[in-house]
């Protein structure tokens, strides 16, 4: 009776125990097949996430190629509990599996969240959790990255497209106007006007938390992506009605990505090298990402 109770207090131990990633999502197979994603909301919590994804979903919406709000299939109530409900979306791949592996992509990944924020800004959305790598996901024209054990393309030789699949903290501003919020719950605590007490606008944190996750994601670890420096330290000046807007933001990033040494293509298409590799390290991996792209031509 002993060894029954301890089983039962550790799942794990049983032979059908899967191991879920996120308790609140779970993937599913649709009727016709496709492989689908569904998210539980509840609504007493996160009042705004549903009908924000499904605003961005909109038929108006969902065409504009600046929209990286992730589509929605379907939306449902739980049968038992009015205040759960669940939306359903397409099944994305994580935007760090697999790893960057050249400055291209890191550009084209900095671009479409840029976009992205700029668009749901224009339509009157602050996002709020764009510090979350776990809160972004992409596609791929063709779903194949992998295309065998050993051979497997890079994101800049397919076209990728990042979606932003978390709103519970977004608010739908009324057209015109921007309310102000106050508390920190969910958001970079990095930055400076967070407060509980003291309103802020929450359009400049997101330019804020932008910044900061480039920085920390990027700039931070890998090397050639200096000339972008001027742009995180604008976007995180402590000082918020000094930070750009994020179509600013946007056409600052795209000229620097225009004049600088981004828009030779030998360039872009370096490995991303980490800061700390040694010699031997970064001769090792030149040599491997050569081979790669070697293999990747040969066997398209």
């Amino acid at each position: 009776m002993a060894g029954r109770r301890g089983i039962d207090a550790l799942p794990q131990l049983h032979e059908d125990y899967v191991k879920i990633g996120h308790p609140d999502a779970l993937d599913a197979t649709r009727h016709d097949g496709t492989v689908v994603f569904i998210k539980k909301i509840y609504s007493d919590e996160h009042p705004s996430e549903e009908e924000i994804a499904l605003y961005f979903s909109s038929e108006k919406l969902r065409k504009d190629p600046a929209n990286h709000c992730v589509p929605v299939i379907d939306n449902f109530e739980d049968d038992e509990e009015p205040n759960i409900h669940y939306i359903v979306m397409p099944l994305l791949r994580p935007c760090t599996d697999p790893g960057f592996a050249t400055i291209a992509e890191v550009l084209d990944f900095m671009k479409q969240i840029l976009q992205g924020m700029k668009f749901m800004h224009s339509n009157n959305v602050s996002h709020s959790t764009f510090a979350r790598m776990d809160g972004i996901r992409y596609t791929m024209s063709g779903r194949v990255l992998f295309t065998g054990n050993l051979h497997h393309k890079n994101r800049s030789e397919v076209e990728v497209v990042y979606y932003f699949i978390d709103f519970s903290l977004s608010i739908l501003h009324p057209p015109g106007q921007t309310l102000l919020i106050t508390g920190a719950r969910g958001r970079d605590h990095d930055v400076p006007e967070l407060s509980h007490d003291i309103p802020y606008d929450p359009f400049k944190v997101d330019i804020y938390i932008l910044g900061h996750m480039f920085e920390t994601e990027f700039l931070s670890k890998y090397e050639g992506l200096e000339n972008l420096l001027p742009l995180i330290r604008h976007m995180t000046t402590r000082l918020p009605n000094e930070r750009p807007t994020a179509e600013t933001a946007l056409k600052s990033f795209e000229m620097i990505c225009n004049i600088s040494a981004f828009s030779t293509s030998l360039r872009t298409q370096q490995r991303l090298r980490g800061l700390n590799e040694s010699a031997t390290e970064r001769v090792a991996k030149d040599l491997a990402s050569t081979a790669r792209h070697t293999l990747n031509h040969i066997w398209p």
